[in-house]
């Protein structure tokens, strides 16, 4: 819950108002990009344009590609509850060598997303925003001061009390992966070896 919470309090805190587009945010986005007036502004994406973007895996920066991925925004709310497309997004976002909250969970920490502390969801929350930039084992630094903004939201916002939000933002966080890497090869590629090894 905490992971979900901080999530949609740092990426979309009207995720649960909007239909899938945030115009106040999009319009806000679309001005600064033509008169930069706040460099920390951020984009007008919603968790809903996100996870479009990550299942078309359509990154162009381009107008067409942002008002298609407006329209499929609004078409998922339709056919989607908000359940739905949050659990998706949070079962494929890229959190760099991992996607899904479950496998980063697992890659940061060597713990199922379930029996992640406060101060350890904050932290895969807060890696969102940019997988590489945030990593804690790449950028320790920008993750911890990343983590502290995703605390303090989620205790504006009013999810967690002043105490927990002291604890979690003081409490040393131990990275460490328990996934095993295995090298393993397709059907398809087993049939290339052996007729190349056939040739040769």
């Amino acid at each position: 819950k905490y992971v979900l919470k901080g999530t949609v309090d740092v990426e979309d805190e009207r995720f649960y108002e909007h239909n899938g587009v945030d115009w106040k945010r999009t319009i806000g986005a679309a001005v600064n990009f033509v008169i930069p007036f706040r460099s920390n502004f951020g984009g007008g994406s919603t968790i809903t344009q996100q996870l479009i973007k990550i299942i078309t895996e359509d990154d162009r920066h381009s107008i067409e590609r942002k008002i298609s991925e407006i329209f499929q925004a609004i078409e998922l709310e339709r056919q989607c509850s908000k359940e739905q497309i949050l659990e998706t997004y949070l079962n494929l976002l890229p959190l760099g060598a991992v996607n899904g909250v479950g496998a980063g969970a697992n890659y940061f920490f060597g713990k199922d997303v379930e029996d992640l502390t406060l101060a350890e969801c904050a932290y895969l929350a807060s890696i969102t925003k940019g997988p590489s930039l945030y990593s804690p084992y790449l950028h320790p630094e920008n993750a911890r001061r990343r983590q502290q903004t995703v605390l303090y939201k989620m205790y504006e916002q009013g999810y967690i009390t002043a105490e927990e939000y002291k604890q979690a933002a003081a409490e040393e966080v131990n990275f460490h992966s328990s996934i095993k890497y295995e090298a393993v090869q397709d059907y398809y590629t087993d049939l290339l070896i052996e007729n190349v090894i056939a040739d040769l």
